[in-house]
């Protein structure tokens, strides 16, 4: 007898529902499988990746050592930062011992003056006129003073950062800084902006290659210079000192023009010379020239001695002239 009898046999349709049933089981399952691949799906889109351990990045990148380099690329350095080289202090020196200050006369200006005509008188442009004294009127008023240079030149104001090379470059090569400091009374190239420094036309103080004049006492040495305080008054010429009974000698070939007592300076010989220059020697002790003699250059005018009281030791003062203006012959002497 089989599993069932007769009586036992399932009823109609039990097969079909219990098929029925499984396809349902299994479309359910299935759609649960896909909710699920649809899940993980989503979570694999939108969840953060987990970043490896540093370590593991570290063991990563020291692993291969060749190709971390072929494929790293180098960082550029960076670019050094321009500093601006900051200026140099300019080196302070001395003034030049063999330069005398330039001396500056001062001339109240009168009824009828004009600058040109001011100018002419004292051999000097009425440029450097302007200049030297900052007009903004070329017609000054009686009664103003002006300060008048020996030669013409320009007075430069000091800015900041300026430098007497800089001054001296830029306006007369043929000097040097000491040169300069020494023409406006500084003892030093030191200059501080707002300065006042007047500087002379190239040309206008001779160097020593061009010196019109010899010495007229070789050997001596300078006892004072030129604008230096004698009794009083400021000197027109440099004293020279020697020995006594040094002869005195023509600075340059000239006629003799005067022969005099300087109220001061005692016993004095004048010569006359070309281009307008009168060369004067005081406090001889004797004479050895006429008016009216031709001296060669050299030539012996006369000694120097103790008779002048005024100096503690032999001198003879020399001073140069051109035009009647009185110039500074330690720019025109080899002395």
């Amino acid at each position: 007898m089989g599993r069932y009898s007769y009586d036992d046999m399932p009823p109609e349709g039990y097969r079909e529902r219990k098929e029925g049933n499984g396809r349902l089981s299994a479309a359910i399952a299935a759609i649960g499988v896909l909710l699920t691949l649809i899940a993980i799906i989503l979570y694999l889109l939108f969840s953060p990746q987990e970043q490896p351990p540093v370590n593991a990045v570290q063991e990563e990148e020291t692993a291969s050592p060749a190709e971390t380099v072929a494929e790293v690329e180098p960082i550029p350095a960076e670019p050094e930062e321009k500093v601006e080289a900051k200026p140099r202090s300019p080196r302070i020196e001395k003034a030049s011992a063999d330069v005398a200050a330039i001396v500056f006369n001062v001339y109240t200006v009168a009824e009828g003056d004009t600058l040109t005509s001011i100018a002419e008188s004292y051999g000097i442009s009425p440029e450097t006129i302007v200049s030297v004294n900052r007009l903004t009127n070329t017609n000054p008023r009686p009664g103003t003073e002006l300060r008048l240079p020996p030669v013409d030149g320009i007075l430069c104001i000091i800015a900041e950062g300026d430098t007497l090379s800089d001054i001296v470059n830029s306006y007369n090569p043929e000097l040097t800084a000491p040169d300069l400091a020494a023409m406006n009374g500084k003892a030093y190239t030191s200059v501080v902006p707002g300065d006042a420094v007047f500087v002379p036309v190239p040309g206008a103080i001779p160097t020593a290659s061009s010196y019109i004049f010899s010495s007229p006492l070789p050997g001596s040495s300078i006892g004072a210079r030129f604008g230096e305080l004698v009794k009083g008054h400021p000197l027109q010429g440099v004293m020279l000192t020697s020995k006594a009974g040094e002869a005195v000698r023509a600075a340059a070939a000239g006629i003799v023009v005067d022969i005099y007592s300087d109220p001061v300076f005692g016993r004095s010989v004048k010569l006359v010379h070309d281009n307008g220059y009168v060369t004067c020697y005081s406090a001889l002790e004797s004479v050895s020239v006429k008016t009216s003699e031709s001296v060669a250059e050299g030539g012996i005018i006369g000694a120097i001695g103790t008779s002048n009281p005024i100096f503690p030791e032999p001198s003879v003062i020399f001073s140069v002239e051109q035009n009647g203006v009185a110039m500074d012959p330690m720019n025109l002497a080899d002395l």
